[in-house]
C-alpha cells in the first residue's frame, strides 16, 4: 500500500472523537467529519500532542482521510524510525488530541478559524 502506513487501509477513532466530530456537523461547524479528523490531526501535529486514551473502532478509509498523502509524507518526514503501523497510531493519537482541542474551544466560544495552530507556529 504505502511506505508511510503499510498495508493499513481504515484509520480508528474513539467513540468520543466520533460523537464530537458528529456534533460539528450537526451544528453546521463542517460539512463532513473527516474534516474535522484532518484538521484534528494537523492541530496535533502541529503541536505536538496525543491524546492515547480509550478504544478505538473503524472510523474511515485512509484515502479519504488523507487522499492526497499529504499526513503519510509529514508522518514519514516527522517519525522515520517508526514502523509504519506505529507512524499510524501517532497519527491517529494527534488527530483524538485535535478534535478534543477543537470540542474544548467551541465549548468556550473560542473556536476562531483565522488563528487556531496559528500560536505554535509563529
Amino acid at each position: 500500500m504505502s511506505v508511510a502506513f503499510g498495508d493499513i487501509r481504515t484509520l480508528p477513532a474513539t467513540d468520543e472523537a466520533k460523537d464530537i466530530m458528529k456534533q460539528f456537523v450537526l451544528k453546521e461547524i463542517f460539512n463532513e467529519q473527516r474534516e474535522v479528523w484532518m484538521l484534528g490531526a494537523t492541530l496535533g501535529i502541529i503541536y505536538n500532542k496525543v491524546y492515547t486514551e480509550g478504544t478505538r473502532n473503524t472510523f474511515q478509509n485512509i484515502n479519504s482521510l488523507d487522499p492526497e498523502r499529504i499526513f503519510a509524507a509529514i508522518m514519514m518526514g516527522k517519525y522515520p524510525d517508526l514502523s509504519p503501523e506505529e507512524r499510524v497510531k501517532k497519527l491517529v493519537d494527534h488527530a483524538e488530541w485535535g478534535i478534543r482541542l477543537l470540542a474544548t474551544k467551541e465549548q468556550a466560544n473560542e473556536l476562531d478559524f483565522s488563528k487556531i495552530g496559528l500560536e505554535q507556529i509563529t
